[in-house]
């Protein structure tokens, strides 16, 4: 996987996750205003598993 698609896939799940939660901090900017780190892929990836999962609701 290209790291233009690896970058896609990772803002296409920060996305989904913005959508899920409106008042986590998601998007590079919010997390860079909030003094974290922007999220990886592989972070992504885990907690849209994570919030997925009815179980974690």
């Amino acid at each position: 996987m290209s790291k233009e698609q690896r970058d896609k896939e990772r803002q296409d799940i920060i996305t989904q996750l913005q959508q899920m939660d409106r008042h986590g901090v998601w998007s590079d900017q919010q997390s860079k205003n909030e003094g974290y780190p922007p999220m990886t892929l592989r972070e992504a990836r885990a907690k849209l598993a994570y919030m997925s999962d009815p179980e974690n609701q």
